[in-house]
């Protein structure tokens, strides 16, 4: 009997492994599965991601693009404005110069006028008044006498910081000597 028993541990043994290693190739079937179904749910979700990027894009460019238009449009509108008021600015100046010539003319034929009835014009008065200024000048240039020459100015001595006594005798002496040259000069002047 104990034969028996141990054959019948043995088939079960046997049967657990052979079960339990089914089991595991199943596992692992079923693993190989799933990442199969992972790749191809990979594969499909990264198309749709694609996809989605491409929309995206499309719509952000096109949203730039209207971006620019209106930028383009206003910049646009900016410079017609500008050339309509440098375009109003330089028809002012022409209406100016326009002005300015009629003006010539006017005050050249009041000029031509007023020389036939021999009426001196601004110019003619303002040529003699410079010409009456220069007589003017020199009249009083030869009315006034010739300059003297100029009188020697005295020397204004300042007083110097007082001194030590032992430096104030030989400074007394120097004093002396410089006052009795300076005297000699006023006198030969």
């Amino acid at each position: 009997m104990a034969g028996k028993k141990g054959k019948t541990k043995q088939k079960d043994n046997e049967t657990l492994v052979s079960e339990i290693g089914e089991n595991l190739e199943h596992a692992f079937l079923a693993g190989l599965g799933a990442l199969s179904n992972a790749q191809k749910k990979g594969a499909k979700t990264f198309d749709s991601l694609v996809k989605q990027g491409e929309s995206f894009r499309k719509k952000t460019s096109k949203k730039t693009e209207s971006l620019i238009d209106d930028v383009q449009g206003v910049i646009r509108d900016m410079s017609e404005d500008a050339q309509d008021k440098a375009t109003g600015l330089l028809d002012q100046v022409r209406d100016r110069s326009r002005l300015n010539k009629l003006t010539s003319a006017f005050d050249s034929r009041v000029a031509d006028a007023m020389d036939r009835l021999n009426v001196p014009s601004k110019n003619d008065i303002d040529a003699i008044n410079k010409k009456l200024n220069k007589i003017l000048k020199l009249l009083d240039d030869q009315a006034k006498p010739a300059a003297k020459p100029a009188a020697k100015k005295k020397v204004v001595k300042k007083k110097a910081a007082p001194k030590p006594a032992a430096k104030r005798a030989s400074t007394r002496k120097t004093t002396a000597s410089t006052t009795a040259k300076k005297t000699a000069t006023k006198v030969a002047a």
